[in-house]
């Protein structure tokens, strides 16, 4: 990304996302002026911009020639980029998204995972989109619910490095443990699954696919211990506290599986299923801890791109906008990676968003400026010790 050193940020990411001058055999066969790759670039844009509605975007492409210049395109209306969006293909999209997917896998392959010893994860996980109960009619679930479910598998490259390497758009009524089949694929890896996607069978077909996971299983779940299988682990560390560790039999499953159990400050239960014997039940835990990194990603997604209020509620306007917004993610990932910075992701998009019509250098500069602050900031005090002093005092005075 250095190679001309006077391009606009802006042109950055369009060159990542690589789509310029793309048309479409079908859509864009009678189209004079918003073809289908100006129509990607734009709403790309937009996303990493955070623009609100197709008002707000035109205004913006109104007002920045370094963006019409950018995308080939001096304005739109409204109208015009919301049939456009209806109208994009949503299996090319998708392709997009995989090809930059790709991209970002090759590039963190020499990533070790959380730890050398656990290696890389695989974390399974959904979220819901609501929509408006008159206009997201076509995705009802019964009386209350309107909505799409986002069915998404994170790859965990190392500590810092998190993207989704699977998606499988759906309307909420699609369970997780009806797409999770589609989702355990590879072996090298360790699956990472919350109580949703808990299913014995599942785990007696993965047992027998050699297929490494962890699946936390719910409380009236019967799980009966092997006689003589327990196993004494070293004590357990920081807030969590072990209750057992044993081998487990079901009604529905004939292989053994390992069954991990603890118990965290807020006396919070887990009861971990597991197929990795090679690992410490601390370890153990310590993998299902890491499944919070799902949950930020899906916060990140929802807080700094537009993936909860969508601009249409049609159904090719939905899809299309949940697959730009993770096209957006996969283009800020790519840069993010390209710099090789030490900073985060948000704080990346932060920076691209107030520089992405200044020149690349100037955004280097800034995203390498020093810390002008040298002071490490107001400390922590311990108020339990500081409370016991004072305490102490007033028995002396």
């Amino acid at each position: 990304m250095d190679n001309v050193k006077d391009i606009r940020v802006i042109c950055q990411c369009l060159r990542t996302l690589n789509v310029s001058g793309y048309r479409s055999v079908l859509d864009d066969h009678r189209t004079q002026k918003l073809f289908s790759g100006t129509a990607i670039e734009l709403h790309v844009i937009a996303q990493l911009l955070q623009l609100p509605t197709y008002d707000v975007i035109t205004e913006q492409l109104r007002a920045h020639p370094q963006l019409q210049q950018a995308i080939g395109l001096e304005s739109i209306s409204s109208a015009q980029l919301s049939r456009k969006t209806n109208s994009l293909c949503t299996q090319t999209l998708q392709q997009i998204f995989f090809q930059l997917i790709s991209q970002i896998d090759q590039k963190t392959k020499s990533g070790a995972g959380i730890t050398p010893n656990i290696g890389r994860l695989h974390i399974i996980d959904a979220t819901d989109i609501s929509l408006p109960a008159l206009l997201g009619s076509w995705a009802r679930c019964g009386s209350r619910k309107t909505g799409v479910r986002l069915h998404v598998r994170v790859v965990v490259a190392d500590p810092d490095t998190v993207f989704p390497d699977k998606v499988i758009a759906s309307t909420v009524n699609v369970r997780e443990n009806k797409v999770v089949l589609d989702m355990v694929v590879e072996d090298d890896v360790t699956y990472v699954m919350d109580r949703g996607y808990e299913s014995l069978p599942n785990f007696q077909t993965w047992i027998t696919d050699n297929k490494l996971f962890v699946v936390r299983v719910r409380d009236r779940t019967h799980l009966y211990p092997i006689s003589g299988s327990e196993r004494k682990s070293v004590a357990s560390v920081g807030p969590l506290r072990l209750l057992q560790d044993v081998d487990v039999l079901t009604n529905k499953t004939t292989t053994p599986l390992r069954l991990v159990e603890f118990e965290d400050d807020k006396g919070r239960r887990y009861r971990l299923i597991t197929s990795r014997w090679d690992l410490t039940a601390n370890e153990i835990a310590y993998i299902y801890k890491n499944r919070w990194k799902i949950e930020l990603f899906f916060k990140w997604m929802k807080q700094h791109l537009k993936l909860v209020n969508l601009h249409g509620c049609q159904p090719d306007s939905v899809w299309n906008q949940l697959f730009l917004s993770l096209i957006a993610f996969a283009v800020s990932m790519l840069v993010k990676l390209a710099l090789q910075t030490g900073k985060s992701q948000w704080n990346l998009l932060q920076l691209l968003r107030t520089y992405m019509y200044h020149p690349w250098k100037v955004f280097k500069q800034e995203l390498n400026r020093p810390p002008t602050r040298q002071s490490k900031g107001r400390q922590k005090v311990d108020t339990a010790g500081r409370a016991k002093q004072e305490s102490q005092r007033m028995i002396l005075l």
